[in-house]
């Protein structure tokens, strides 16, 4: 046993004394022999491996009412709204958002049969793979739809594809790309590449995706990560983008727009997307109108949201 098997047998232990034994963290402390900040710092690494599970046995009435409005006007295959206050924000929603997410994905990585997921990029789509409990897939593959590198040469912190593959034993495909190029001639050259074309291939056979929603606005996480300039993110609002998926951005009715930062962009085309399930995550109510751009392009088929994204969503109207 490794020792970073050690210390999950460790977690374990601390969190069934914790949860099931209900003892507390001196006492935990004093069982297992380490210091209290030892426990919490146990009992987080528990959670973080998805080894504590919650399940409420009664359906909450306003979700449910939300998510079969979201179906019903949007034709979603489903929609999972989780409860959260009126005015949490994305970054507060995002543990819980995760939980529903990680759920929905664990339906996929079950299987036994050999599958290809494809996942996007954001703190929502982190946060739900690092959510799932450990499962041997070996014979699973999980790809990129996004490049993993910022204008800087930093390497993308929120890709999925990565964890994923740590809990599965799967394949991992990265996008050998940043998500926009300098230049047409760029894109052209980095999209030609064989390695790209490898990586390309094997998400056009993807079974379904798990993509992040992105808000255009002086706080678009695209311009904060810093995957495109501020003259460029002056670009998109002077174009009207309120929303992006893939890094695509989208007018209000859900269209790609056309400019010079979609010409250079890398992201594999939304277009591929079409014929296959592709399910959203993404909460707060301030990135309520991105996620109503990608439901009024037909982009989705699936939808982990928060009740003020919901809210949001249906007070906007169709």
């Amino acid at each position: 046993m490794d020792k970073f098997e050690q210390r999950l047998d460790q977690a374990a232990r601390a969190a069934w004394l914790s949860y099931v034994g209900g003892r507390t963290q001196d006492e935990i402390a004093g069982q297992l022999g380490v210091s209290r900040p030892g426990v919490q710092r146990l009992l987080a690494l528990a959670r973080q491996e998805g080894l504590i599970k919650v399940h409420i046995d009664h359906p909450i009435a306003g979700c449910m009412a939300l998510s079969e409005a979201l179906c019903e006007r949007y034709g979603l295959a489903f929609c999972d709204v989780v409860p959260t206050a009126p005015d949490t924000d994305a970054d507060a929603s995002t543990p819980y958002l995760a939980v529903a997410a990680a759920d929905r994905l664990a339906k996929y990585l079950e299987r036994s049969d050999p599958l290809t997921l494809s996942l996007g990029t954001g703190r929502a789509v982190r946060a739900m793979v690092e959510a799932l409990s450990r499962i041997d897939r070996p014979q699973h593959r999980f790809v990129s739809l996004v490049g993993n590198v910022a204008r800087d040469g930093s390497s993308n912190r929120y890709d999925g594809v990565m964890v994923l593959a740590d809990k599965t034993g799967g394949g991992r495909f990265l996008l050998p790309a940043p998500v926009v190029a300098d230049s047409v001639e760029e894109k052209r050259a980095l999209c030609g590449q064989r390695l790209y074309q490898s990586v390309e291939r094997v998400a056009r056979e993807a079974e379904a995706a798990f993509v992040g929603v992105g808000r255009i606005d002086r706080r678009a996480n695209l311009f904060q990560d810093h995957f495109i300039s501020k003259v460029e993110l002056d670009e998109l609002l002077a174009g009207e983008a309120v929303g992006e998926l893939l890094g695509w951005p989208l007018s209000r009715d859900g269209r790609v727009i056309d400019c010079s930062i979609t010409r250079r962009m890398t992201s594999l085309p939304l277009e591929i997307l079409r014929d296959r399930p592709l399910v959203a995550v993404a909460g707060g109510r301030a990135k309520g109108t991105a996620i109503l751009a990608a439901l009024r392009g037909g982009w989705l088929q699936g939808l982990v949201t928060d009740e003020g994204a919901a809210r949001a969503i249906i007070e906007a109207g169709p």
